[in-house]
Order: structure tokens, then sequence, then C-alpha cells
């Protein structure tokens, strides 16, 4: 994991860009001039870690502004609330106080932008839907500079008020919550020991639930890259939704058992998958979006995030014997390891040569004990009673021996194996009870 990680922040460093006012930082993909927004994620990612962030003091100089020059489509303001989200919890990260006034800005824009019926935040500058995104950003930022043990005070009435929303609204399950991306944000925001020190038992329970629908979404295969359009100014962008790396690092963070859940392995192999790792490539280190999709900052950065909270997990939970138990159960290639014979819906059926073995020891008697009877009785039976008796009593041996044989030489393709089981049966042994039966 350590591995990876590096390669993840040399990719962040090298494609870090300087702008034309004495700025730097990055953009959606490295090709576009660096942006607060953008920028925001990765100071936030690379401290989450533990990391220096490069040229901080050009980086510095490019959060504290609200709009980007030197764009070829003119200049563009990030001022929406996600955005203003984002630069408030990187200032707050590089160790900027509640009382610098680009902190205390970006604060009194986010309290004006709260929505006064439900409490969330809009993507967008009061156009739209309240947006479970800017919502979830809003609250992780604001909770930086919430005071502790004081309600009136207006940023702690704000949190509790956002804080409310979600927990009522995952309790209702709401349609806004159930896409993997959210329920995951959602966690995420609720599993903060500062968010968590807000709510009791129903937040508690909100949390629950929203882990447990990214577990279940992910089992059956619900992740993918969902878009969200948000408004700059008269810019419209498009905000996508990278569910799985969100799925991972909701997971990661939970902590528990989660991290041993089949699901989560499953989905912590297929984010890895997304990563470029061949030394001849450009993007080596960044992640994709998706399989068909292309490296971005944004899915370097949630994926960074992921791994963190992973090696977190695993450091404390997890001794390297244990993890080396798990590698040789999902690719070892002994008898004794179990071996995945079918999967369903993310579902894994596994058994090792021992249980097969037990397998063809109780189908061989029973299925030979039907065939028997079937024949002895076949005056009684009938032509047909007797011959569908018969395929039932040979389907029970044909399944153990396939069981059996897969388990005991893993090392053999599965495919194979079926069809060799297949072919013996259909070609020796149903003819030779046919012939009995005629």
């Amino acid at each position: 994991m350590d591995e990876r990680i590096g390669l993840a922040v040399d990719w962040l460093v090298q494609n870090q860009r300087t702008d034309t006012t004495g700025g730097a930082g990055w953009g959606w993909v490295p090709d576009v001039p660096p942006n607060p927004q953008d920028t925001a994620e990765v100071v936030c990612a690379l401290i989450g870690i533990g990391g220096e962030v490069p040229n901080k003091a050009e980086v510095v100089r490019l959060l504290q502004r609200d709009s980007v020059l030197g764009d070829p489509r003119g200049a563009r303001v990030f001022r929406a609330p996600i955005d203003m989200a984002w630069r408030l919890r990187a200032l707050l990260a590089l160790g900027f106080g509640p009382a610098d006034r680009h902190v205390t800005g970006c604060v009194a824009e986010l309290l004006a932008e709260q929505d006064p019926v439900t409490g969330g935040w809009r993507m967008s500058s009061r156009t739209g839907a309240v947006s479970v995104t800017a919502t979830t950003e809003a609250l992780r930022a604001l909770v930086g500079v919430a005071p502790a043990n004081n309600p009136a005070d207006p940023i702690t009435e704000s949190v509790t008020r956002g804080i409310r929303f979600v927990v009522s609204a995952l309790l209702d399950d709401d349609v806004q919550f159930r896409p993997l991306f959210a329920s995951a944000q959602a966690a995420i925001v609720l599993l903060l020991p500062e968010i968590a020190s807000f709510g009791g038992k129903r937040l508690e329970r909100a949390r629950e639930l929203a882990l447990a629908h990214v577990l279940e979404t992910l089992r059956d295969g619900g992740a993918r890259v969902e878009e969200e359009t948000v408004r700059r100014g008269d810019v419209a962008d498009s905000w996508r939704h990278v569910s799985l790396h969100w799925a991972v690092t909701a997971l990661a963070c939970a902590g528990g058992g989660t991290i041993f859940d089949p699901a989560f392995r499953g989905a912590l192999k297929d984010l890895l998958d997304l990563q470029d790792t061949e030394p001849a490539l450009s993007t080596r280190g960044g992640f994709r979006t998706s399989r068909e999709g292309f490296v971005t900052t944004y899915a370097t950065v949630q994926a960074l995030a992921a791994m963190g909270g992973i090696r977190v997990t695993l450091n404390e939970r997890v001794n390297p014997a244990k993890v080396f138990d798990l590698i040789c159960r999902d690719e070892g290639t002994s008898p004794d390891d179990p071996q995945e014979l079918l999967a369903i819906r993310g579902r894994s059926m596994v058994m090792n040569s021992y249980a097969g073995a037990a397998v063809l020891a109780i189908g061989a008697p029973s299925g030979a004990t039907i065939a028997i009877l079937a024949v002895a009785f076949a005056n009684r039976l009938g032509d047909i009673g007797s011959r569908a008796l018969v395929v039932w009593g040979t389907l029970f041996i044909a399944l153990g021996t396939y069981l059996y044989v897969t388990t005991r030489f893993p090392a053999i393709p599965k495919v194979r194996t079926g069809a060799l089981v297949f072919a013996g049966f259909t070609a020796v042994i149903l003819p030779v009870l046919t012939f009995l039966l005629s």
C-alpha cells in the first residue's frame, strides 16, 4: 500500500502547474490550468496522509483567490459552496486559524449559502437542489472552525442543522442518498469524531444504514461514475462522482470487521486496478475514474484518501501473517486453500479440497443409490420415471466429482474441469445406465 500511495503522490507532484499570477496548483487534468478547488483537494489529500505540499507558498497564493486567470475560456470564478468548502478545508489543513481573513470569508460564504429549509447546501449558489456532496463537504469544513461546547455559535448551529438534515434523510430513506457515492459521503462525514460528538442514537443508526447500503450496493455491482451539474457564474461544469473510490474510503474509515467483508476486498482490488503502474506511462501513479475513463486529479485524490484510510486500519488490525493468508486464499494453488467456484452478484462460493472430498463422499453413494433403485424398480416406475431418477442420481455424482477435482487440482481451469466431467458423464455413464434400463 505504501508503494501505491507513493506512486500516486509522485503523479500529483509531477503534475503541479504554475499560473500567470504567481500561484501553483492543480487542475482537473494536467493540461487544464490550476484552480482553487482542485488544488484544495490535493492539499487535503497530501496532508491527510502526512505528506508535504510542494511549492507551499505558491499553492497558498492560489487558494486565497476565488478566480482563475489565463484560462482559454476566460476568467473563471470559484465561489460555489462546493468550492468554498474545499478551500476552507485546505486552508485549515495548512495551518491557517479561524481568525484568518480568507478563512472567515469562506465561513461567511458557506453560512450564507445554507438552505434555510433543509439545512443542506447546493452545489451551485442558490440554484438547483440541495446536494449531498456539497452538504457533506460543507460540514467537514465548518466543523473544523466550530467552537466546542457552544451550541449558540452561528457556525455550531449551522453544523447542527446540516447534520440533522443528513441523519433525517438517511433514516427516511431519502432518494438523494440512494446512489453509492451519496451513501459513502454521508457515512464518511458521520464517522468523523467531531461530527459524531453532535449526535446520539439517531446519528449512529443513520451511519450504520449508510455503511450497510454501501456494502450492499458493492455486492450488487453498483459502483459507477455519476455526474452532477455545478454552475460557477455563467459556466456549467459536470462534477463526476467516482463512486468506487468514495465507497472504499467509507468502508476503510469504518474499520472494524468491514475490511474483511468480501465486498470490500473486491472493491479494493477494483480500485487498485484503476491505477496506472506501468513505468513507461506518463500517467504512472495516477488513478482513472473508471476502467474506460482517464486519469484525473479528482480520481487520484479520492483514491489517495481511500488508501490512506486503509493503511491506518491495516496497521491497527492486521498483522503481516494475516495479510499473507488472505493473499493465499485469493491466489493460492494449494488444495488446502479455498477456491472460488462460483460468484453470483458479488457473492462467492468457496471450497477447499477437503470440503470437495466430503461432498463427493456424500453425493456419490446418494446418487448411486438413487440410480440403482431406479434400475431395480424400472418396471414399476416406467421408462420416463426411472430414467429421470437415473439422471437425477447421476447429477449428484457428477456434481461431487466436479467439486472434488476442481478443489483438488486448482491449477486446472474450472471451465476445462467442468467440460471434462460433463463429457465423461454424458458420453460414458449415462449411456451405460440407459442400456441397463432398455
